[in-house]
């Protein structure tokens, strides 16, 4: 039996942990971020891989410094360490841990969108493919060399939350097919270059305020690499308001005022319009444009800002 010592958090890596989970050759230990409160009432609440470890019974740490593991880990003598989205960067004596080596699977194609948050930036950026890297972890940040690559296209319609799930089960896939080679220590590995290397930062908060100044598509993609969460969001009415389902058009309109066609918005724009399908008022529940017009009984002119 293999040994593996599996770090993630959030749905990206439960999936790929789910198909480790088919390997019954495998002991898996798992390590996750600790309990963190959610919802109105803050109740703590396990990551998503927690759940899906605890569920299955695996043994599941979540410690606040990763150095309070380190005698059990060494105790456990992992043949391998795969990596996803994790959240915090290994250590030199953590990396050198495992008998096999040290694995990551990244949601981009390296070396494009190194760091915490390559999803959204890849749609904000509109590139119309990214994938998943499989490489062997370094001290950098996702500078390692890489060991396999699956590409995966952008569709126009795609949101956070459609493409997070599209990368992981490409990352899974990735994962199993390459499984066998890494606990032989028989990866074929390519440095990574840093030609055309850009860095994925978090958004900053004052990101998430759609500028109705700026291009029709550019926003576009803001509200699409914000949905579900954190979700792009606008003031209208006074309320505050999420966007969660949008596309673009041309048409010449004053930045930010509203037009209801049907029960969508035509918000205009610096350069088109930006159709607005579905919004998340603060509160409510998801609805359209059009059931939240109505409920208001607005009259007059209605701008967004």
């Amino acid at each position: 039996m293999a040994r593996l010592l599996f770090f993630g958090t959030p749905d990206y890596a439960r999936i790929i942990l789910q198909g480790l989970l088919q390997r019954p050759d495998l002991v898996i230990r798992v390590v996750t971020k600790p309990d963190t409160p959610q919802g109105r009432r803050l109740k703590l609440t396990p990551s998503p891989v927690a759940q899906l470890a605890l569920a299955s019974g695996l043994h599941t740490d979540r410690p606040e410094k990763l150095p309070q593991c380190r005698e059990a880990w060494g105790e456990f003598a992992p043949d391998l360490i795969v990596t996803a989205a994790f959240g915090k960067i290994l250590r030199p004596w953590l990396l050198q841990l495992p008998a096999r080596g040290a694995f990551n699977l990244h949601a981009s194609l390296l070396p494009r969108w190194r760091g915490p948050n390559p999803i959204a930036w890849a749609i904000r950026a509109g590139d119309q493919s990214t994938g998943v890297t499989l490489m062997a972890m370094d001290e950098g940040v996702d500078t390692g060399a890489v060991a396999a690559w699956a590409a995966v296209p952008i569709e126009p319609s795609a949101t956070l939350g459609s493409l997070t799930e599209e990368l992981a089960q490409a990352a899974r896939a990735l994962a199993l097919e390459n499984l066998d080679q890494m606990l032989a220590g028989r990866m074929a590995l390519s440095p990574q270059s840093g030609v055309g290397a850009t860095y994925a930062g978090k958004f900053d908060a004052g990101d998430a305020r759609i500028v109705w100044t700026a291009p029709a598509r550019e926003i576009d993609r803001l509200v699409h690499s914000m949905s579900p969460d954190p979700g792009a969001y606008t003031l209208c009415c006074k309320i505050r308001i999420k966007i969660t389902d949008s596309a673009y058009d041309e048409g010449e309109q004053t930045p930010g005022s509203v037009t209801l066609a049907g029960n969508v918005w035509r918000v205009g724009t610096a350069r088109g319009v930006l159709v607005v399908q579905k919004i998340k008022p603060a509160g409510r529940k998801e609805m359209t444009p059009g059931d939240f017009m109505r409920g208001l009984h607005a009259r007059g002119e209605v701008v967004c800002e």
